[in-house]
């Protein structure tokens, strides 16, 4: 039996072992970190700009545009910036708040805590040579007001509550942390093998996120305090990027920015993917790990390629006869059965009834192609080796750098 066979099957073990070991005190330090934001209360709320670039207006942007309008938080504004003015969701965001098409500014007539006080819409115009998310976003932030004390940002198709932004802000007002983020839960809105697939490797992402060393900072739904914005110098450090929260991660982790990962704030997403649109997204999101964390890159290739090694020499040595093989797979199962369970228990807490029925079928699908899902997962991690570029949202791109980007076409 080759010394290096063994090493691998320990660790193989110790990696299953820490799956149960990480759903269980995931579930624990869920609670925990509820019952401190919702027992400790500020000493006051700070006054939050809250920054969503969009593109297009899918069918659940008047939902989106409700749940952003109308949170339970007493101070904040919103900054809803697009390439165009003719954009759809520039368009329906006025159409939403009453505005006519010249019209830039809407100003709430409630009292603040009923619902933001400002929407302002801001025309950023086609990027040159970063991405176009980034863009925008660089535009908006040139709206800054010396009030604005929390700097938050959101995807236009995030689904939340009335509470998400009082979550989201609560580590920063109560002085626990700089930086704070949220993360999303794919689920599958049509049963098949590679929505599954999609919404389980998105879940094991999710799961390693916690510790500040380990967190991955999510544009969909981050936010930042002022003096972090204006150390880590947001707007010079999105000049020339593709990307938004990877960047923004780097950044944070050596200037020793405390990062917390808000865990109630797991979006659910709704998503349909063929195999082919399915490939291409997860392509696009390691290209751009590679690229601005590379170690999470390592860190993904390591975890997935001693997974495969592991099954490998459990099934060597069960084929040669070798009784301890047998043992080894048997003992595999049952860990991951454990993990699929106390990942059940923990997703049950976190989740609204309908919608953890949804992810609930993934979870049990997803038990018995526990293996091919760390292969395709390896496969990957492994086919963005030596991509230069990437296409997203109808634009194709060429990275030569963190901040050397270059924007070769678009889609009329």
């Amino acid at each position: 039996m080759p010394p290096l066979a063994r090493v691998i099957a320990v660790l193989w073990l110790l990696q299953l072992a820490y799956g149960p070991f990480k759903a269980w005190i995931s579930r624990i330090l869920l609670r925990r970190q509820r019952r401190i934001f919702a027992e400790t209360v500020p000493d006051r709320h700070r006054r939050a700009l809250l920054i969503v670039p969009a593109k297009g207006a899918g069918p659940d942007f008047s939902a989106f545009l409700d749940l952003v309008m109308h949170q339970d938080y007493p101070e904040y504004r919103i900054i809803l910036v697009t390439e165009c003015a003719t954009d759809p969701a520039a368009v329906q965001g006025r159409a939403f708040l009453g505005l006519g098409p010249q019209e830039n500014i809407w100003r709430s007539p409630r009292a603040p805590g009923e619902e933001a006080r400002e929407v302002e819409f801001v025309v950023a115009g086609l990027s040159q040579n970063e991405g176009q998310k980034v863009h925008n976003q660089r535009a908006a932030l040139s709206r800054m007001r010396p009030d604005d004390e929390i700097i938050a940002f959101a995807d236009a198709d995030i689904v939340g509550s009335r509470d998400w932004l009082q979550q989201l802000f609560a580590a920063l007002n109560l002085n626990r942390a700089d930086i704070s983020s949220g993360y999303r839960w794919l689920i599958a809105s049509r049963p098949s093998l590679v929505n599954w697939i999609a919404s389980n490797l998105n879940g094991d992402i999710a799961f390693l996120s916690g510790p500040s060393w380990c967190t991955l900072l999510w544009g969909g739904s981050m936010a930042m305090t002022r003096e972090a914005f204006e150390e880590l110098d947001v707007p010079g450090a999105f000049r020339g990027s593709l990307n938004d929260d990877l960047q923004l991660t780097r950044l944070a982790r050596e200037s020793r920015k405390r990062m917390v990962f808000v865990r109630g704030l797991m979006a659910p997403s709704p998503v349909d993917y063929d195999w082919a649109r399915f490939w291409e997204f997860a392509r696009r999101q390691y290209f751009q790990v590679r690229v601005y964390v590379p170690f999470f890159w390592w860190l993904a290739l390591l975890f997935n390629t001693l997974w495969l090694a592991g099954v490998g020499v459990a099934w060597w040595w069960a084929l040669q006869g070798d009784p301890l093989g047998l043992w080894l797979i048997l003992i595999g199962l049952g860990l991951n059965l454990l993990t699929h369970f106390l990942r059940q228990n923990y997703l049950r807490e976190l989740f609204a009834p309908e919608v953890f029925k949804q992810v609930r079928g993934a979870r049990v699908i997803i038990w018995f192609t526990t293996t091919l899902n760390f292969l395709l997962h390896w496969l990957i991690v492994l086919s963005v080796v030596g991509m230069n570029g990437i296409t997203w949202a109808g634009i194709r791109y060429r990275v030569r750098g963190r901040q050397r980007v270059e924007v070769l076409s678009r889609q009329s």
